[in-house]
């Protein structure tokens, strides 16, 4: 603004250039200078000579050029905030996404847990009535072939019975145990583990292309309820993190939190009901299990890790 300036002191026949500087100085944050060009012209009309209509007319040019900054000012202001706006929008629009990515996954987990429980629950419903109305009958039966057993035609129809009875309390039996094995999803256990627990801050890392057996699935969920009620009883711990790992020959479960640490450097896995109870479940599974202090003096965090040998069946496993 000050260059157009100092070259109409030195020519005033370049004061043709003093509208564009009061355009730029109608655009700077201190919005009084924008009266120094038409001071500017005053002054340069009285003392270099101008005439009145030179005087008028770079008045009139420096007018129309405020007045076109300031107009230029506010649409490129109004401009700048809608672009403001737009994007404070889309950046609403993609957290509404994510948020709604996030219901629609929670809404297909409590599903899929609320059909898993319904399972788990038909499948006792079925234990407690039709096994004991079986297991009832099948007693009825024993009891009159001694009440008949004189009579052998009667104790062969009620052997005949009794075998029917027999294969129908399995039957049910295998059912039973096949619908609750069903019922079984280490995620959806693992997370309303860690909902229920008690412990502040708890992170689940269950991402699995294969289910794991049903045992390894019993096993690993045994061991995280000890470790997270460990956590909680006598840690304190206000953060934990679940994860499980398929691996091409192992089944690994890692269980991490920051409560306090034992007061014990080694073995820890032999100290205490609990720790020898997952290690014992572990170890029958023919797996590994430890328990340990890893990372600094700031940053110690007590690990559970347990790991089972796949390509078991459920009768090895049991």
């Amino acid at each position: 603004m000050l260059a157009p300036l100092v070259l109409c002191a030195l020519a005033p026949v370049a004061c043709i250039v003093v509208p564009l500087s009061s355009y730029d100085a109608a655009r700077l944050k201190t919005r009084w200078l924008a009266v120094v060009p038409l001071a500017f012209v005053a002054c340069l009309g009285a003392t270099c000579g101008l005439g009145l209509v030179t005087v008028c007319q770079l008045v009139v040019a420096t007018l129309f050029s405020l007045a076109l900054s300031v107009r230029t000012t506010r649409v490129l202001e109004g401009q700048s905030q809608l672009h403001r706006l737009q994007d404070d929008l889309n950046d609403r629009l993609i957290a509404l996404g994510e948020k709604n990515a996030e219901l629609v996954d929670a809404r297909e987990y409590e599903t899929h847990a609320a059909a898993l429980s319904e399972r788990t629950r038909i499948a006792r419903e079925i234990h407690d009535s039709v096994g004991h109305l079986l297991t009832r009958l099948v007693l009825q039966v024993e009891a009159l072939k001694v009440v008949h057993r004189d009579d052998s035609t009667v104790v062969e129809d009620l052997d005949e019975v009794l075998g029917g009875l027999n294969d129908a309390l399995s039957s049910m039996r295998r059912s039973v145990h096949a619908l609750e094995d069903s019922g079984v999803d280490l995620g959806c256990e693992l997370n309303r583990l860690a909902t229920e627990c008690g412990i502040r801050n708890v992170t689940v890392a269950c991402s699995l292309d294969v289910a794991p057996p049903v045992m390894v699935s019993r096993c690993f969920l045994m061991v995280a309820r000890e470790a997270l009620t460990n956590a909680v009883r006598h840690a304190h711990a206000s953060d934990a993190l679940v994860a499980v790992t398929c691996l091409p020959g192992l089944w690994q479960l890692r269980i991490t939190n920051d409560g306090v640490m034992p007061s014990q450097g080694t073995d820890l896995e032999l100290h205490g009901m609990g720790l020898r109870s997952m290690r014992s479940r572990v170890l029958e599974m023919g797996g590994v299990f430890s328990a340990r202090v890893d990372g600094g003096r700031e940053s110690e965090r007590f690990v559970v890790f347990a790991s089972v040998p796949r390509g078991m069946d459920e009768e090895a496993c049991q």
